[in-house]
């Protein structure tokens, strides 16, 4: 049998993320007899490193400082002769950047830029830069059709160099569930009376959490009952959210429990899933994981949501930004609480459709498939 494809995977850390999320998936679901992982967090570990299970995967933690680091590509150069990768896969702009540099100068067989949405919020030289880097890929990856679309009228990448392969689930976790959701409301605070917004991401300025803030104050309660919001998940803005929370007097209603491991049994707590971003999406994985647990999703109209979620078919989609979001979050938001029927068809569309189309084997299949191209 011929060695195994060795996948040398740069990034910035391991933290609580759904790229990091999803490199998780990848690693421990690559057949062990066929491919062998090393990841290279090129800062921090972080604690979704733990959850590498495949006996063939490595981390690596370099501690290098997040800054500026013209060193940094000579320091991969020497890591990557090291390991001798078939293929380096960098993840995002400072992995791009850094990576292809140093897998250049290594002479590493093939190399892989990915994109996973945070592209559209950096300045213009890094977007220059980015689209520099392009031609010294073998390849391409994105994770929603949006994205490529992005890459294409925005920063003018060559068409068909972009390769998109979609984010998959691990619907298992969600099948045949039992989640004691009064304990768990016990446990976080959350009143058995109140309706629950909930959000699974980390603390970054896109994901516009200030919003739920916006909501709770126009919408303190639906029909009688106290309306409170959850955000789990952590990251550098969630001491400033914290302190505005405060501010506002909302910390009864607003529940910040961090990073949890059991989110996908926090799920059923849920009411309704809301994703509020103003922009910046991939593919989210925790819309895709909501509709797996039967959690009707809200989501706001961004290109990175519009290819898994067709307004009141399979979720609710309302404006990203402004008045216009407020307005319509206060509208919408009661008839899903209140209207029963729509939202159980909605719930229903949707847990099939994820089931049919996202599913974790595929994606991991889909890479098993790609890696391979790249090595013959």
């Amino acid at each position: 049998m011929s060695a195994p494809i060795h996948i040398c995977h740069v990034q910035t850390t391991m933290n609580s993320g759904g790229l990091e999320n999803g490199v998780v998936n990848v690693v421990n679901g690559l057949d062990s007899d066929h491919f062998r992982s090393t990841i290279v967090c090129l800062h921090k570990r972080g604690p979704l490193a733990d959850r590498i299970v495949n006996p063939s995967a490595d981390v690596i933690c370099l501690d290098h400082p997040d800054r500026l680091a013209p060193e940094l590509p000579y320091r991969l150069a020497k890591l990557f002769k090291k390991l001798a990768p078939d293929v380096v896969h960098t993840r995002n702009y400072t992995p791009n950047l850094y990576g292809t540099i140093g897998a250049r100068l290594a002479r590493v067989p093939a190399v892989v830029n990915s994109e996973h949405g945070m592209i559209q919020l950096v300045g213009w030289r890094k977007k220059l830069v980015s689209r520099a880097l392009a031609p010294f890929a073998d390849r391409i990856l994105c994770v929603s059709p949006g994205l490529r679309q992005y890459l294409y009228s925005k920063l003018f990448y060559p068409r068909d160099s972009v390769h998109v392969i979609i984010n998959g689930v691990n619907l298992d976790r969600f099948d045949n569930i039992e989640v004691d959701v009064a304990a768990k409301r016990r446990e976080l605070g959350i009143p058995e009376n109140a309706w629950l917004l909930g959000i699974v991401s980390r603390f970054y300025p896109f994901k516009d959490h200030p919003a739920m803030l916006d909501l709770l104050e126009r919408l303190p309660e639906v029909d009688g009952r106290p309306v409170h919001a959850i955000i789990v998940g952590d990251g550098d803005e969630e001491v400033e959210f914290r302190a505005e929370t405060k501010a506002r007097g909302l910390e009864d209603r607003m529940h910040l429990p961090g990073f949890r491991q059991d989110v996908h049994e926090l799920y059923s707590m849920f009411d309704i899933f809301c994703l509020l971003s103003r922009g910046n999406e991939g593919t989210s994985n925790a819309i895709l994981e909501s509709m797996a647990a039967g959690v009707v999703v809200l989501s706001t109209e961004i290109e990175g949501n519009r290819h898994l979620i067709k307004n009141g078919w399979n979720g609710v989609l309302v404006p990203p930004v402004g008045e216009e979001k407020l307005a319509a979050l206060e509208t919408v938001v009661p008839k899903l609480l209140l209207d029963r029927e729509y939202k159980e068809a909605i719930i229903k569309r949707a847990g099939e459709n994820v089931r049919s189309r996202f599913r974790l084997q595929g994606m991991i299949d889909g890479y098993a498939s790609f890696y391979r191209s790249l090595a013959s």
